[in-house]
């Protein structure tokens, strides 16, 4: 029997970030490999689609350091007769990190993983914001039979089947076509909770927002002013201290005792009057702020 999900009741800062998050010009991939360990396992096929469902790349490809592998459930099926004669993974370096860096935001079924797989294969990927389905709807949605718990567990296949979305793994490219419409799905659902609060929840948490930042601001301000007296204090201490030393050195001096004990007395006035001009120093600088 499939799990039946349902939405859980966010924070206003999640499902205000989450329902802003970019549905165009981001990427969904996927990937199938040898099995999921990674460091052991290799990609033998990878794809990427647009977020209309439209093909940017698919490839079947050959392991570099793996000639057998018998876990047909993370390979799909691809077996290593299949990739014999297929190009390795680096070769579509440029191409990859082209797509990547275009995106928006990549997406992918465990986006963590489908990441180091790619770069285990000697592909530099660039900077770029990932997004793990699974783990997001995880995180948003909990089960009938936990209501007030995210759920613990889900699959592609059940996240398709919340969203009556298209639920087809016969290959990459359907996989990442199922991710890109569950995440637009999923956005769009954060909205929709969103609008349901309606214009009068969201003007009072603005409200609220307002106000926070003033006291936020506020007590910044009277931290400012407590360190700035505490610098001011610390200065006038240093002062002192910078006219005791050189004092002393001048008595020492003119004692005519050791040319030394007047040189660690003045070096401590220098020390204490480098001290003090840095206390004047931070003190303007948080009455600025």
């Amino acid at each position: 029997m499939a799990i039946e999900y349902q939405f859980l009741d966010r924070s206003d800062e999640t499902l205000i970030e989450v329902s802003e998050l970019p549905v165009e010009e981001g990427i969904a991939v996927a990937v199938r490999t040898t099995g999921y360990e990674i460091g052991a396992d290799e990609i033998v096929e990878i794809s990427i689609v647009d977020f209309e469902g439209a093909e940017l790349l698919s490839r079947v490809v050959k392991p570099q350091n793996i000639e057998n592998w018998t876990d047909a459930e993370a390979s799909g099926g691809i077996m290593p007769s299949d990739v014999a004669e297929a190009p390795e993974l680096f070769q579509f370096e440029d191409e990859i990190r082209d797509l990547f860096e275009k995106a928006s935001i990549v997406v992918g079924q465990h986006i963590d993983f489908v990441r180091e797989m790619i770069e285990a294969s000697w592909v530099a990927l660039p900077d770029f914001k990932g997004y793990d389905l699974i783990a997001e709807f995880c995180a948003s949605h909990s089960s009938i039979d936990y209501p007030d718990q995210p759920a613990a567990i889900a699959t592609l296949s059940g996240v398709a089947g919340y969203y009556d979305a298209l639920d087809d793994e016969s290959s990459t490219v359907a996989i990442a076509r199922t991710v890109s419409e569950c995440y637009q799905n999923l956005v769009k659902e954060h909205a929709q909770v969103r609008i349901d609060k309606g214009p009068e929840y969201w003007q009072r948490y603005n409200e609220r927002l307002e106000e926070a930042r003033r006291a936020d601001a506020q007590q910044q301000a009277a931290n400012r002013g407590r360190e700035a007296r505490s610098a001011g204090i610390n200065a006038l201490l240093w002062l002192c201290a910078a006219a005791i030393f050189s004092n002393l050195a001048v008595q020492i001096h003119l004692r005519g005792v050791d040319f030394g004990f007047v040189a660690v007395a003045a070096v401590a006035a220098v020390f204490a009057v480098v001290r003090w001009i840095m206390g004047l120093y931070t003190m303007h600088k948080l009455r600025k702020k």
